[in-house]
């Protein structure tokens, strides 16, 4: 996971997080900011000027990043925080309990063309961390979150869509076999998926209404299956 240039950086950037034989652990400090209204986040490390405003924050906590041995949930390194309750609205898997550091369909930019620790850790694992501190003193997250499953993921799709991903996309939500029956008649059903179905969540209120951003990327989905001739699993 580690090469000798991150080992090298960690040491100099988070000394108290330490390499051994089953990944990283310790303590990570930091201060960072976020404004909600440029959606710019900046890690504030020696020398660096705030240029963004918004909620300056620090934190401090003891995580622990390991590979995966199951990698259904993730291909991304798992993150464990401790002292944190590790609760889906906190978003944590409620699998493993591990840290939900960005989308599924979002993980590739931080895997390909190669998995780049540094960048991980900054653009990842810092921010997930920042928004434990802020979740803490507001009860919400900093910036527009993903629902959780099958909503989620169709949420991503409607934010960064790139039919290059559908297949991703349909691959992913066929793994959800609570939401795929769902999820399936949605994306046959002809014209297009319309927006008085029941939303593909529990509350099952109009989507359009409930998820309506989920509808979007369902609705973007849809067209690029058809427009590629892609199957549906």
């Amino acid at each position: 996971m580690l090469k000798n240039a991150d080992r090298e950086w960690l040491s100099n950037a988070y000394p108290a997080l330490v390499c051994n034989a089953d990944g990283v652990s310790g303590n990570v400090a930091f201060t960072a900011t976020y404004n909600h209204q440029l959606d710019r986040f900046l890690l504030l490390t020696n020398g660096v000027i705030d240029s963004v405003g918004g909620a300056l924050l620090s934190g401090e906590f003891t995580i622990r990043i390991a590979e995966r041995s199951d990698r259904t949930i993730s291909a991304l390194p798992a993150v464990f925080v401790d002292g944190v309750d590790p609760i889906a609205d906190r978003h944590f898997s409620q699998i493993d309990k591990s840290a939900c550091l960005c989308s599924p369909l979002e993980e590739t930019e931080f895997l390909e063309p190669k998995f780049e620790f540094i960048r991980f850790v900054e653009q990842l694992v810092i921010p997930f961390l920042y928004g434990q501190v802020f979740y803490t003193r507001h009860g919400s997250w900093p910036w527009e979150e993903y629902a959780h499953g099958s909503v989620g993921l169709l949420e991503a799709y409607a934010n960064a869509h790139e039919p290059a991903r559908a297949m991703d996309c349909l691959r992913l939500l066929a793994q959800d076999a609570n939401a795929w029956a769902k999820v399936k008649a949605a994306l046959q059903q002809k014209p297009h998926f319309k927006g008085h179905t029941p939303c593909l969540c529990p509350k099952g209120d109009h989507i359009r209404r409930c998820h309506p951003r989920a509808w979007r990327g369902a609705l973007q989905l849809q067209q690029d299956v058809r427009t590629f001739a892609i199957s549906l699993p």
